[in-house]
């Protein structure tokens, strides 16, 4: 059974708070610009291997790795092995979703 959280008069919250607190992590990771950067580059280009990430971005390999580990372990990237190869995809390309419509909407102030 999922909790809800009581807001006043009976009223519930619309969804469980492992919800908002999913949510909350996951923004988060999104809140650095290297990595919605790398989800942008990931969801134009497909898959990418670390170096070719690391020639775009202008990165040191341990930053750009650092910066992937957080997207694996949100499961907001994948990585596919191919020999000494690392090749991550974006796992849903709607997570980018966000950063087009506020640049949208900031565009349009």
């Amino acid at each position: 059974m999922t909790t809800t959280a009581k807001i006043s008069n009976g009223v519930k919250s619309p969804f469980p708070k492992t919800t908002y607190e999913r949510n909350a992590e996951i923004y988060k990771i999104l809140a650095n610009p290297k990595r919605l950067e790398i989800l942008n580059i990931l969801k134009k280009y497909g898959e990418r291997t670390v170096e070719q990430l690391i020639e775009i971005l202008s990165l040191p390999k341990a930053n750009v790795s650092q910066h992937l580990a957080l997207l694996r372990h949100a499961r907001l990237v994948t990585v596919r092995r191919d020999g000494l190869n690392a090749n991550y995809t974006i796992t849903d390309p709607r997570i980018v979703e966000p950063c087009r419509i506020l640049r949208e909407l900031w565009k349009n102030k």
